[in-house]
């Protein structure tokens, strides 16, 4: 029922409503924005919750944050709202459910089809190290103020995500790719050798800065070649390559680096491989492998 609703209300509505209201002079720095919200919703959680759930409250903290959402959800039939005069389609459900998998539509929206591609090899890299994250810095550096680590880096990768957004719609986002790219690159393999905390912490604010400029980037290619008349219909689309695919292969190809590592912990009773730094350089030859589309798209737009 959460993940259902959810998907529908954000993944689905909400996504649909960014694109209707944004075009391509502001999309970047819309998606800037949009992107920072995720980790500002991390950084509430471990500073104003970790408590709790440290204390095994979590029957408390569903309750708060199941009505916070359902809040912002009444809060939203006032504050979103569509374009006037627009009228509810009576298309035949199923034809609308596979409408975005079919191989003619693919061909004839290949930049389309290429920026799911691009964001998927991107969201892949991510996966593999962002499910192990918060392990790894306590298990492997034994890092007891990861808290604090995690705090700095999200709020300057923010930082930095909300100020690219601007010159990103200038320079343009094909232009921009490569760049935010390289300097999540770069962080990725400072992860790879760092092992204190302000080694992390200066590792940490290049990979998440690269991060957040390489999502704002891509999510707003994306929304700059969703067809205008069809844009619910990709919402589910892009959920498959931004979330479904990256979920399931990312992690996985994480937990086959981790896997033979020395160190243990244990996690509800089921004693787990620590995670190595080999995580950051596999999710940093992932990465590499966004060149590919990103190399058809910049083609496609000369």
């Amino acid at each position: 029922v959460m993940t259902f609703f959810g998907s529908t209300a954000n993944d689905g509505a909400f996504n649909a409503y960014v694109t209707d209201v944004t075009d391509n002079s502001n999309r970047a720095r819309v998606e800037s924005v949009l992107a920072v919200l995720p980790l500002l919703s991390m950084l509430i959680i471990f500073g104003a919750f970790d408590g709790m759930t440290r204390a095994g409250e979590w029957r408390r903290f569903f309750n708060i944050f199941g009505a916070a959402v359902s809040c912002v959800g009444l809060i939203s039939l006032f504050l979103v709202k569509d374009e006037p005069g627009l009228k509810p389609r009576r298309d035949s459900y199923f034809k609308n459910l596979l409408y975005g998998l079919n191989p003619r539509v693919m061909g004839e929206h290949p930049e389309l089809y290429l920026s799911f591609a691009a964001f998927c090899v991107f969201s892949i890299a991510v996966q593999v190290f962002f499910p192990y994250l918060i392990i790894y810095m306590q298990n492997y550096l034994k890092l007891d103020n990861y808290a604090m680590a995690l705090g700095i880096v999200l709020i300057f990768a923010s930082a930095v995500s909300v100020i690219a957004g601007k010159f990103i719609d200038k320079i343009g986002k094909m232009r921009f790719v490569l760049p935010a790219g390289a300097v999540m690159l770069a962080g990725l393999v400072g992860m790879y050798f760092v092992r204190s905390a302000a080694g992390v912490i200066a590792a940490g604010c290049v990979m998440m800065s690269g991060y957040m400029m390489m999502a704002a980037v891509l999510g707003a290619n994306i929304r700059d070649w969703t067809p205008k008349d069809k844009v619910g219909h990709f919402q589910g689309i892009r959920m498959i390559f931004a979330v479904l695919l990256p979920m399931v292969i990312g992690p996985n190809i994480g937990a086959a680096v981790i896997r033979g590592g020395s160190g243990t912990y244990v996690e509800l009773g089921q004693v787990k491989s620590v995670p190595t730094p080999g995580i950051y350089l596999a999710a940093a030859a992932v990465l590499l492998f966004t060149l590919l589309p990103v190399h058809f798209l910049r083609k496609k737009e000369r």
